[in-house]
This record gives structure tokens, sequence and C-alpha cells, in this order.
């Protein structure tokens, strides 16, 4: 596993909220809320600017497994809580 990467197992809250203000990367983003932090949502193999299958989850408790970035969790399964 490369450098600064981590396996977690969480639970959170699926909010929308803005990223990445000022760059070419900005966008309201699916983000998951937990005790420990914030992170930007992302689905294993899946599209980073738009997925509809984690846009479905907004508003949502998900306990997930994944692997954490400096700021993007990047799931491979979760189950909506």
């Amino acid at each position: 596993m490369p450098v600064g990467y981590k396996p977690i197992e969480t639970t959170g809250q699926v909010i929308k909220q803005q990223t990445a203000k000022g760059s070419k990367s900005e966008r309201r983003a699916p983000m998951l809320a937990t005790k420990e932090g914030t992170y930007i949502l992302r689905r294993r193999g899946g599209n980073p600017f738009f997925d509809p299958e984690l846009e479905k989850l907004v508003g949502q408790t998900i306990h997930c497994k994944g692997i954490l970035t400096e700021h993007t969790l990047i799931i491979s399964s979760w189950d909506v809580q």
C-alpha cells in the first residue's frame, strides 16, 4: 500500500459540501462526516467528480470500509445504518 494510505472502518453521515475551493476541481462533493473528521467520499472504481451511487447516500448514515488518504476516503464497501 502506498505511503500515506491507511485502511479504515468508520461510521458517519454522508453530506454534500463544497470542496477544493478556488481550484479546477472545485465542486459540491459527497463527504463523510465522522467523529474523527470529514472526508471527501469516493467509491473504489467510481468517477471522482460525479458518482450516482454516492449521490444516493447523501443524507444517510453509513458504516464503511476503505482506504483513507490525506483528505479522501475511498470506500470499497458500505452499509446504510
